[in-house]
């Protein structure tokens, strides 16, 4: 299967005016589950009328993002389609072709089809013929292996040549030249005729074609043949010569379809691979996925408990290095992966931020020659917990494993993968390309391991990976993976979405979750996790045992004077002289402390071991004090020191007399100094090895332009949806679709190219709707201005396609510009007299 291009590689196709009628004799609800199957063609701002829809639906961008979504018969019938030619073909054609004429397969077949109509990516018209998405043809150029059809050979043939092929094949010859093309592919098109056409053929010519065909990967070509046979076919259009003249032969798509013989037929499996099963009971799964859960909550929240604490430092390049994943591993007794999860969760979450920026927010920087995509949030600060941390923290378990779970089923990368693409280590929680295909994935396992035989799940996870290749085979995998979707899976069931190779009760919540509808995911995780419980069993061992997710401020009292030693379903902690002191160090008195203790586990009095540890570790606590300074002073004049400390405009230094030539300053040296210049005197600064410290200027850095990062697109509700389906149909094919086009491309553009200004919108919205030329200014990988005078636009958000200007002689080029790093828009050089 040929893989799927992106959005920069591809061009937008014209809206068919079929697809507009389509659109127009569809109901409400089914419009309705068009646009929330493809919500990017429905994004703000909405179209206006079922022609801009249907634009929007023919983008490359969204068609192939469409494709990701679907199971792979839905793609091997979209390339058979593409195989069939681009122009209508009747459905019986696709079923003989597919061998799905009846059976299981004609049904599988049904499913594909109405499947890919969902998605706008095709739509049926008179006679039961099917019109592929344009979109297609530029995601398999070659589907199934045959080389370009005959329409595309013939695209520089001129009307003469056209006539002459119609005249040798017995055919009528219409005026228009796009007939008479239509009429030779309409032949040759069907492999009846074909056939025909071959049966009374000279003998050489089917082995000429045949060597043409055979098996070798497209573009399919023989060399230039001599004799009657090249000739007998060259004449009827089964050879079709080299445009320029010194290039091979080529054989046209279609006629290599018709050589393969109707016993051929292309893979096609409507049927998911089932895996080998184990019998597995519904109690079991609940059972299990509750036990997962609820682990991965309690880890969470120790974990997080233990960055607000002592905050990681994350490195100069981004991320947590190996060093602070493994302290963070060890303080919560868990493996790196969970604490992968775990961070990358709360981070999707809101519940972290980096250290370098104060909002915490992952910008696009400039790009770096060491291919890696640069984290812009970190510059080696510490990881910072924002307000919703400490909301959260207080919320019920059910609640907590809520956020987390829908931040994991939303993120746009694999949280727990080590390495990246080029098998570099990958630091948690550095910034990383976006890829919509890790979504895609995780909602591919939900409805796999959703669709197994109730009663069983899959006895291993290698074919559950499988089972999930089938339903999204576009999704993207890791290279270092022992099987598909390995780690997808792997995670899934440290959150308990899957248990015992099956969809648990909290995945199928899940599954079916959205910010409108929050309620089925809420009940599932308050139903199979524990309440957070505020009680704890202190024994004489120096332990302190809670049974489920200890509250809030239960977790905080035992971890602020006892150490952590397991986690789980069941917390252990155990009391020692250094939490003790850690408790007291925090404010706590020890009658504070040992009140608090007796009250969380509903006693009279403590234990008498930890209430002689109380006693002693609080006997020997703050018999040394340290005082904090921000700077000492210090000379040899006594007299000038007494000065200092009893100026009254110095007094916001809270100077403090240690000895007749030394004060301690509550500043900071940069502080102290300029105070003390601003009222006449003269300091020196020192350094800790008592060397004086020269002032130099900092020098400031150049500044570097970058893109502004590109902000999501707001996609409706389904209440807006429905809204929007009604007022489409209502409104029906625009009578002048110009007049309202402009206001809306100008809109997507100001969406998308924040640099540009009203009047460079304006000029480039009318460009794209009167196919004008224009120069832009973009922003190069170089972080320089480069201009480019361009023609032919068409707009692909974020993408905007465009040819260069032709040089005489030569052929236009095709390029494509990101949006947001457009800075200008301008006339041509011509329209300003240059």
């Amino acid at each position: 299967m040929c893989p799927i291009l992106t959005a920069a590689q591809a061009e937008p196709e014209p809206a068919p005016p079929d697809l507009v009628g389509w659109l127009a004799g569809l109901d409400p609800d089914r419009l309705y589950r068009l646009l929330r199957a493809r919500p990017d063609a429905a994004a703000e701002p909405a179209p206006h009328s079922l022609d801009e829809l249907a634009e929007r639906l023919l983008r490359p961008g969204s068609a192939t993002a469409a494709l990701r979504r679907l199971p792979l018969p839905c793609l091997q019938a979209a390339e058979a389609l593409c195989a069939l030619g681009g122009g209508p073909v009747p459905r019986s054609r696709l079923a003989r072709l597919l061998d799905a004429t009846a059976g299981e397969r004609a049904a599988g077949l049904d499913t594909a089809l109405t499947a890919l109509a969902g998605q706008g990516l095709l739509w049926t018209g008179p006679g039961d013929r099917l019109h592929p998405n344009p979109t297609l043809r530029q995601v398999w150029p070659a589907p199934l292996g045959r080389p370009a059809p005959l329409a595309d050979l013939l695209a520089g043939a001129g009307s003469a040549e056209l006539r002459e092929l119609l005249t040798v094949l017995r055919l009528p010859v219409p005026v228009a030249r796009r007939d008479r093309l239509a009429e030779l592919s309409a032949l040759l098109g069907d492999p009846e005729a074909v056939a025909d056409l071959l049966a009374g053929a000279p003998p050489a010519v089917r082995p000429l074609l045949l060597e043409g065909a055979g098996t070798a990967p497209a573009p399919l070509a023989v060399a230039e043949p001599a004799g009657l046979a090249a000739q007998w076919a060259h004449e009827r259009g089964l050879l079709v010569r080299d445009p320029h003249g010194y290039g091979p032969s080529r054989v046209p798509g279609e006629v290599v379809l018709a050589l393969r013989g109707p016993s051929w037929h292309p893979p096609f499996d409507p049927v998911p691979p089932l895996p080998e099963l184990a019998p597995v009971s519904e109690a079991e799964v609940a059972r299990e996925a509750a036990a997962a859960a609820t682990a991965f909550t309690t880890r969470a929240a120790a974990l997080l408990a233990a960055c607000a604490a002592h905050p990681p430092t994350l490195l100069k390049g981004g991320g947590l290095g190996p060093r602070e994943l493994g302290r963070l591993a060890r303080t919560a007794h868990c493996a790196e992966p969970l604490v992968r999860l775990v961070l990358e969760c709360a981070l999707g979450a809101g519940l972290l931020l980096g250290g370098g920026r104060p909002d915490g927010r992952r910008t696009s920087h400039p790009p770096r020659t060491t291919g890696r995509p640069p984290d812009p949030a970190a510059e080696g600060g510490p990881l910072q917990l924002t307000a919703e941390y400490e909301d959260w923290r207080t919320r019920p378990p059910a609640e907590q494993y809520g956020a987390l779970v829908v931040a994991w089923l939303t993120m746009p990368y694999t949280p727990t993968a080590t390495v990246d693409p080029q098998g570099r280590p990958w630091p948690a929680l550095l910034a990383r390309p976006a890829s919509p295909c890790c979504r895609h994935a995780r909602r591919g396992l939900l409805t796999a391991a959703g669709r197994l035989p109730a009663g069983h799940g899959a006895a291993a996870a290698a074919g559950l990976g499988r089972l999930v290749a089938w339903h999204r085979p576009q999704a993207g995998r890791l290279p270092d993976q022992a099987w598909p979707f390995a780690t997808v899976i792997a995670e899934a069931e440290l959150l308990g979405v899957v248990a015992r190779g099956t969809l648990s009760p909290l995945g199928a919540a899940l599954a079916g979750y959205s910010a409108e509808q929050p309620g089925p995911l809420r009940e599932a995780a308050r139903e199979l996790l524990p309440g957070a419980t505020d009680r704890a069993r202190i024994g004489a061992d120096l332990t302190a045992v809670v049974a489920g997710p200890p509250s809030a401020g239960l977790a905080a009292l035992l971890d602020a004077a006892a150490e952590r030693e397991t986690h789980g379903t069941a917390s252990i902690w155990r009391f020692t002289a250094e939490g003790v002191r850690r408790a007291l160090d925090g404010g706590r008195s020890p009658q504070q402390l040992t009140a608090e203790l007796a009250r969380a586990a509903d006693l009279d009095r403590l234990p008498q071991p930890l209430a002689y540890l109380i006693a002693d570790t609080a006997r020997r606590h703050g018999r040394v004090k340290v005082l904090a300074s921000g700077c000492v002073l210090h000379g040899d004049d006594p007299a000038l020191l007494a000065e200092l400390a009893a100026h009254r405009a110095l007094a916001h230094l809270r100077l403090r007399r240690l000895a007749p030539t030394v004060l301690v300053s509550a500043a900071g040296p940069d502080r102290t100094l300029a105070a003390l210049r601003a009222e006449g005197y003269a300091p020196a600064a020192e350094g800790a090895d008592g060397l004086l410290l020269v002032d130099r200027p900092a020098p400031v850095p150049p500044p570097r332009g970058s893109a502004p990062a590109r902000p999501a697109r707001a996609l409706p509700t389904g209440t807006a949806l429905r809204r929007l389906a009604a007022q489409l149909l209502a409104a029906g094919p625009a009578t002048t679709p110009a007049t309202a086009l402009p206001t809306l491309t100008e809109a997507e553009l100001a969406a998308e190219a924040p640099r540009l200004s009203r009047p460079e919108l304006t000029r480039l919205a009318r460009a794209l709707r009167l196919d004008q030329p224009v120069t832009v200014e973009y922003l190069t990988g170089h972080h320089t201005l480069a201009e480019h005078t361009v023609t032919t636009l068409a707009l692909d958000p974020p993408y905007l396609h465009a040819h260069h200007r032709a040089l005489p002689g030569r052929p236009t080029t095709p390029v494509t510009f990101e949006l947001r790093r457009l800075h200008g828009v301008r006339p041509p050089p011509e329209a300003r007299g240059g």
